[in-house]
């Protein structure tokens, strides 16, 4: 049951909150067009360009931030409560600090839900918005058309993909092709070339081997090469450029990092990056488990010591985050290690400060 002490606590940190994450909006975008605004004059930029590419700037700051939003609110709405004597007036009445703090928790554990789906569905689509305006219409660079990239993975259709261990978009070719066909999730065909060339207007496949799934049987039948004539894949659309992570969701890493592992390339990467998705939204969970233990006594210093000690914080969790990201990177971790590292410390320093605290 939610009481009258528990609806003044939650009121008062969704103030906070809300006021915290519109603070960090505006200096990001203030520091950001500091940074860029010579830029965008440069190039010819217009207003319009300029609004929209922060507007879809916005959610990825609110995703970047929210943890230490939800810090600096947690750290000043228990610290008033502290201050004004309220903490102390429900101990004294019977009421344990682990009821007091009850409500801010789970709280925390919804806005941690709401921000891996807020990260899932609206970050990738504002992030790609953001980047395809700085590119194409701010930075006026060309859509490739003639790139060369590494590990290419395609959607063809919704029962159709395209994988590629490398394509030289001067050449038109592509090498350690893989075509898969499916039906529904089932794998019906895959065709396997050594290399893929594009020749008056169609893709030409070298070297190609044919597997067909049926009934639990699979029919193998080799070719020399096939010119596949209805193949829905130009070569600009293997030349597209790959998206980066945050402009990438869950499933799609998923995807991704499963046609890895399929042409032989190492996703270790891509898997820190996956599990990244699901530990960044968790930290707004733990972040209060670590700042309302110690804001909860009384203390001088008021609010200048509370937003001093959340950036303190929150510089060394992403100093954590960020050095486990880089030894997940380059294998010296387990890739879930690394995304998780700087969680699990501060999960465990949370812990203590939550048991060592005044009950």
């Amino acid at each position: 049951m939610i009481n009258a002490l528990d609806r003044h606590l939650i009121k008062q940190f969704i103030i906070n909150l809300i006021l915290g994450i519109f603070a960090w909006i505006i200096i990001f975008v203030i520091v950001d067009l500091i940074e860029n605004i010579s830029k965008f004059l440069d190039r010819g930029a217009s207003f319009s360009q300029i609004f929209f590419y922060y507007i879809y700037y916005i959610p990825y700051i609110i995703s970047l931030t929210l943890p230490v939003a939800v810090l600096l609110s947690t750290l000043f709405t228990i610290s008033s409560m502290a201050m004004n004597n309220e903490i102390v007036a429900q101990l004294s009445s019977g009421i344990s600090l682990y009821r007091i703090l009850r409500p801010l928790i789970v709280l925390a554990l919804l806005i941690s839900v709401f921000s891996f789906f807020f990260n899932e569905i609206t970050v990738p689509q504002a992030n790609q918005k953001r980047l395809d305006i700085k590119r194409y219409q701010i930075e006026k660079k060309p859509r490739p058309q003639a790139q060369s990239r590494s590990n290419v993975y395609i959607q063809i259709s919704t029962n159709e993909t395209l994988s590629a261990k490398y394509y030289n978009g001067s050449s038109k070719r592509a090498v350690e092709v893989s075509i898969k066909k499916f039906k529904g999730s089932e794998l019906v065909e895959r065709i396997d070339a050594k290399s893929m060339q594009w020749r008056d207007s169609t893709w030409k496949l070298i070297n190609v081997t044919v597997r067909r799934f049926k009934d639990q049987q699979e029919i193998l039948i080799q070719r020399p090469d096939t010119v596949l004539a209805g193949l829905a894949v130009v070569p600009d659309d293997l030349a597209l450029v790959q998206k980066k992570p945050e402009e990438m969701s869950y499933q799609e890493l998923v995807k991704f990092i499963r046609e890895l592992k399929t042409i032989g390339a190492d996703p270790k990467k891509w898997i820190v990056e996956k599990h990244l998705k699901i530990s960044l939204p968790f930290a707004n969970f733990i972040v209060v488990l670590l700042g309302a233990p110690l804001a909860s006594r009384k203390r001088r210093g008021g609010m200048g010591l509370n937003f001093g000690l959340s950036l303190a914080i929150s510089f060394t969790y992403f100093i954590i985050i960020r050095v486990g990201q880089v030894l997940g990177h380059n294998g010296s971790l387990d890739p879930l290690l690394g995304a998780w590292l700087g969680n699990l410390i501060f999960l465990t320093a949370g812990l203590i400060a939550l048991a060592r605290v005044r009950k």
